[in-house]
This record gives C-alpha cells, sequence and structure tokens, in this order.
C-alpha cells in the first residue's frame, strides 16, 4: 500500500496579493518619470525565482513603435510575482500580462539592470481595438498626444536594447504573471481563477495579531500618532465586519514586510519603506497578503470557506508597506488614510475603481486607487462597508477541525463493530448557531472505504494491511475524505479526514480492535490472556480506564498515572495528559450539575502529549469546575 500525499487531490497552491494607493499624475510627470516608452505587442511570461528567492516574471514583448528612447525589436520586462513551483505571488504593484495584449509602456531600470513598468499599473495602457482592427479614438488619441509631448520635448530617452529577447518559439503563451491588475469579484482581490481570499480565524472567535514596524516615520509623525493611527485604521474594519485583531507589539522587520512568508495568521505593517520596497514616489503604500490558491478539485471547495455563496481561498499573513518619504503622509489624517486602504488590501479588497470615475459611491471609498489627502483619515463610506461584510459577514461561517484515523486491519474482515476502532466523530462549531449539517466529497478507496452515519466517519479496510504509520504533522495520507459543514447560509473551510496507519490485529476469531505492535510494547506479547490483565476490556493498571479504552486514548495501559488528567492546574493555565493530533474540549461549569456543563473555547488540537488552555478561569465566577473531553 502506497503512502499518497494530501497535495495531488487539494491542488493548493500559495499566492501572494499585493495593492497599491497611489497620488494622480499627470501625462507629463508620466513621462518625465519614465527613462523609455513603447508601444508593444506580449508574447508571452514565464516565472523564476531570482537570486533572492522573489518570485518574479519575465514577459517579452515585440516592439511595435519606440516612443521615447531605443529599443530592441524584441524586449523582456521583469516584474514581481508569478507561479514557480506550486507557490504563487501576486503584486498589485505589477500589471499582468497576457499573451496577444497591445499597450503602451512606461519602463525604467531596476537597481539590477532589468527592465520593469514604472508607477505600477499606472505604466501601462491596454490598448483597444474596434471591430474594423483599428484602434479605439480615445487611445489613437492618446498615442497623438504621446507623439507630440515627446518630440516638443526634445528627449530621446535611454538606450534599452541591452535587454533583448528572442521570440518564443512556441508562439503567444497564455499566462498570468504580476498582480491581477485590480481584476475583482464584486470588489475583491481574486487571483487567476477568480477567487478572492478572507481569514477564517475571526470565524473562530480569534483575533488576528498584528506587529508595527515603526522604525522610521514619515516627518512629524511622532510613535504615540503612529500607533493610534494603526489602531484607528483597524477599528473601522473590524466595526464593519466581524473582523477581530489584536496589537502584538512593535519590533523592526529588518526587511521589507512584503518578505514575510511565515503563514503564521500574522499582519506585519510597515510604516516605512526604508527597505525600497516601494518603486515610484507617487505610490503612497502597499498592502496585501499570502494565500492557499485553488478551489478543492470536483467539489470546488475554498480552503477559506463560502459566504453566501462565494467559495474563498484562505489567507495566511498580511502585509503593508509605506512610502514615509512622501510629503502627504506628514499629515496624519493622509497617514491614516493610506493605512486604513492598505488594511483593505490586506483583507482581500480591491480597489472601488481603478479609473477616474464621477460615480461618488466609487471615488469616496477608502478604496478608491486615488489617495484623497482630504483630512478624513480612517473612514470608510457604504461601498467599503458592503464589500467587507461579504468578505466577514457578522453571521459567520461555521468552523471544524481536521482529523485523523489509526486503523486496525484483521485477516477475518473488517474492524466495524468495536465502539472508537476505525471512526471518528465530525463536530462543527458556529458562533451564532447550532444548527449545522455537514457533507463529505472527494473520497478515496485505496485501502478500504469510507461510510458516514449521523456524525460519524467510519472506515472499513478492504484487506488485511502492515503500514507503518504516517506522520500526521505531514499531508500524508492512505485515504482520506473531506468535509464542511453549513449554516444554512455560509460554510465552514473544508477539513479532512486522514487515514494515516494501517495496523495488523491477528486475535482468532475477530480482532478485540487492538492492535498486535501495541499490545507487544505494553505486554510482550500479541495475544490477549486473562492472568496479565491484557484483554480488551481488562484494566490492567487499575485507573478506571480499559486496555480498549488507553489504546484509543493514547495512554499506557501499564501505568496508572497515564491516563486523560489534568496535570497543571494554575490561575492562567490548565494542562492534560493527552494524545497528539487528536480532538478535546475543555468543559466548563460552576457546579457539579450533569447538565450545566458548557465547552469554554474553542476545541484544541495539541500536537504534543500535553494539552494546555491558557486563562481558561472567569474572575467573575466564584467557582469553576472544568473536564476534559476526547472528541470521539
Amino acid at each position: 500500500m502506497t503512502l499518497l500525499l494530501l497535495l495531488a487531490i487539494s491542488c493548493l497552491e500559495l499566492r501572494r496579493a499585493v495593492a497599491t494607493s497611489v497620488l494622480p499624475l499627470t501625462l507629463d510627470e508620466q513621462l518625465q518619470s519614465a527613462p523609455a516608452v513603447f508601444r508593444g505587442t506580449v508574447l508571452d511570461s514565464r516565472s523564476y525565482k531570482n537570486s533572492a528567492g522573489l518570485i518574479c516574471t519575465r514577459t517579452r514583448l515585440r516592439v511595435d513603435e519606440a516612443l521615447k528612447g531605443k529599443f530592441p525589436p524584441v524586449i523582456q520586462v521583469v516584474q514581481h510575482g508569478g507561479e514557480v513551483d506550486g507557490m504563487g505571488m501576486t503584486d498589485d504593484g505589477s500589471p499582468r500580462f497576457l499573451a496577444g495584449e497591445e499597450g503602451v509602456l512606461f519602463v525604467s531600470r531596476r537597481s539590477d539592470g532589468t527592465l520593469s513598468v514604472a508607477q505600477g499599473e499606472a505604466g501601462v495602457v491596454k490598448l483597444q481595438r474596434n471591430k474594423l482592427g483599428a484602434l479605439v479614438a480615445e487611445h489613437q488619441n492618446l498615442l497623438a498626444k504621446l507623439r507630440r509631448k515627446i518630440l516638443a520635448g526634445n528627449d530621446s530617452g535611454a538606450d534599452v536594447t541591452d535587454q533583448a529577447a528572442t521570440a518564443s518559439p512556441d508562439g503567444f503563451v497564455s499566462a498570468p504573471s504580476g498582480d491581477n491588475s485590480g481584476a475583482s469579484t464584486n470588489g475583491l482581490l481574486v487571483d487567476s481563477y477568480g477567487v478572492p481570499s478572507r481569514y477564517p480565524m475571526p470565524d473562530r472567535g480569534e483575533l488576528i495579531p498584528y506587529l508595527v514596524d515603526a522604525t522610521y516615520l514619515p516627518s512629524g509623525i511622532t510613535l504615540p500618532n503612529a500607533l493610534n493611527a494603526v489602531s484607528n485604521a483597524l477599528s473601522v474594519w473590524a466595526a464593519a465586519s466581524s473582523f477581530k485583531f489584536v496589537f502584538a507589539g512593535t519590533t523592526n522587520f529588518g526587511q521589507a514586510s512584503f518578505y514575510f512568508t511565515n503563514y503564521d495568521g500574522v499582519f506585519r505593517i510597515q510604516l516605512h519603506d526604508f527597505y525600497n520596497y516601494i518603486p515610484a514616489g507617487n505610490i503612497l503604500g502597499e498592502g496585501g497578503s499570502y494565500y492557499n490558491v485553488g478551489l478543492l478539485t470536483n467539489a470546488n471547495w475554498g480552503s477559506g470557506g463560502n459566504v453566501a455563496g462565494v467559495e474563498f481561498n484562505q489567507g495566511q499573513c498580511g502585509f503593508v508597506v509605506l512610502k514615509h518619504t512622501n510629503v502627504v503622509m506628514q499629515t496624519l489624517s493622509t497617514f491614516t488614510e493610506v493605512l486604513t486602504h492598505e488594511v483593505g488590501h490586506v483583507l482581500g479588497l480591491a480597489h472601488s475603481s481603478n479609473i477616474l470615475t464621477n460615480d461618488p459611491v466609487l471615488t469616496n471609498s477608502i478604496m478608491y486607487f486615488l489617495a484623497h489627502a482630504d483630512g478624513r483619515g480612517a473612514q470608510l463610506n457604504s461601498y467599503d462597508t458592503n464589500v467587507i461584510r461579504t468578505v466577514h459577514p457578522f453571521n459567520t461561517p461555521p468552523y471544524s477541525y481536521s482529523r485523523v484515523m489509526d486503523i486496525t486491519t484483521s485477516p477475518y474482515g473488517p474492524v466495524t463493530n468495536i465502539s472508537g476502532i476505525n471512526q471518528i466523530q465530525l463536530r462543527g462549531y458556529d458562533l451564532q448557531s447550532t444548527s449545522l449539517t455537514f457533507t463529505v466529497t472527494n473520497a478515496t478507496a485505496g485501502a478500504g472505504n469510507f461510510s458516514v452515519r449521523s456524525n460519524l466517519v467510519s472506515f472499513a479496510p478492504s484487506a488485511y494491511y502492515a503500514e507503518p504509520r504516517a506522520d500526521p504533522a505531514s499531508s500524508s495520507y492512505y485515504d482520506l475524505l473531506y468535509a464542511r459543514f453549513y449554516d444554512g447560509t455560509n460554510a465552514s473551510p473544508y477539513i479532512t479526514v486522514r487515514t494515516i496507519s494501517l495496523n495488523p490485529d491477528s486475535d482468532s476469531p475477530a480482532s478485540d480492535g487492538i492492535p498486535d505492535a501495541w499490545m507487544a510494547t505494553y505486554f510482550g506479547h500479541t495475544a490477549p490472556s486473562a492472568g496479565d490483565k491484557s484483554r480488551a476490556n481488562d484494566d490492567a493498571d487499575g485507573d478506571k480506564l480499559t486496555n480498549l479504552q488507553e489504546y484509543i486514548a493514547g495512554m499506557n495501559p501499564t501505568n496508572g498515572t497515564s491516563a486523560e488528567r489534568l496535570t497543571l492546574i494554575k490561575t492562567n493555565v490548565l494542562q492534560w495528559q493527552a494524545k497528539a493530533y487528536e480532538l478535546y474540549e475543555l468543559q466548563s461549569s460552576t457546579n457539579l450539575a450533569g447538565t450545566n456543563w458548557t465547552r469554554f473555547g474553542n476545541p484544541i488540537l495539541p500536537t504534543t502529549a500535553t494539552g494546555s488552555v491558557a486563562n481558561p478561569y472567569n474572575p467573575a465566577s466564584p467557582r469553576q469546575f472544568f473536564r476534559i473531553q476526547k472528541v470521539p
């Protein structure tokens, strides 16, 4: 039996989304900022990792007209973002190029000599043609204006012939690169498949921590000013939605926050651009996040859950970088406005508009692509509020936890009649509703078959197997299925149930559920015996747990102190003996009445033999009782 990898089924990748807040430039200012300008046609795009490990995309374009500067027939432009080896990164400071597109590009050199689009999205004009094949009037006029200005300015531009490329022998290759250029679904940033992302932690009532790098600040902005601005920026989004946050401190990141790939759920907010990440002076900030990308194969479920019918990828960590040297950032209200805008991008919102518009709802949005710099500070309008609630609604989606199963196999047929053996109970949780339903999908059948009755998932091996235990912390499995819970409107992020071991039990004429290897480890033999109390229903160590219960709980049946019991009780922590990667609920009561127990906080999935809960006590209660329940 071959051990498989979870990624072969779920097809998840990691991607980064970034967006920007900018100040407007006139056409003259844009020409002045770009050493070279040309009209070209995209031939293809290829992604790679540069020497610093950053994902970049090299786009080759045919030069159709050199407007400013000296060009080769085919030129290459390098942008941040792309997909390499299953990992993706998108950057709204980098336009997205598709093969066959025509455009006018304003380009400049990076420090490594490669060419990039100056001013981010504002540095590309995507040209459009009418049904007869001619450029639309607006773009004909733009090109005519550019030619006149360049000629009148007597600026020959830069020689960029050293960035020559060859035409692709494969012809046009349609491959997304860079960011989505503001591509959105219902006002949300989306991946190349049209799927937005969100952070599920608030669904569980958990706060998203944020770290601040305030090592450098705009002139005149004090540290208390800056931290208050960050708090205000986060607070307006929290007030409008279920998003919640907690300050985790200040620190010097030592590099641009963009480069942190910890996937730890932390927002890293950098109030400066000391490391020169932002390429153009009129860009005031960039913000975005890493996220898993790819809906579950066949089922089209999102790893970030489903909100009112929209599937989401799962956000992993977020970042903000601000251009502290721009003079407009010295005004505290503008500084706060830009922060609020960039946090919106971290939360998954796209620009309300990427072009100039007369629609007051869009232009007054904090997510409008141009900074207002009008004293508004951290202020949302109806557009912003409506969009954030499509990501983090007050009626939060349910949630659950992935599970693993250790399977007992027998030469006398599947072991299906012993409670707790080859079966687990799936539980869903919700901050608002207790009426949840669940469904399963994409079950494999490599070593047996799953079955579901009520919320009980059972597995029946198809043969008598002896296979080693996979690391439960990995994504490996022998068989797996996916499940998710519904509250009638929203759905949880999907979870997995994985069989991670196939353990033989040679007992005759039928298995007692306990594998031979476990029996040999603790009793020195594989056949159950009354003499040493090694039968399934015996209690060899006198701790009130049968040997079968000890096996299911992951305890030592010959040691009376090895049992599911509290081992540390303090005002700031409770700890208990546990089986790693099993699910536990801490239950609390103010008395010992049998019906007065309630779950305290969220379930716990310990990764070691010790379960732990911090600060379980309610100071308002004169007394509290606690008990631990392992979810079957």
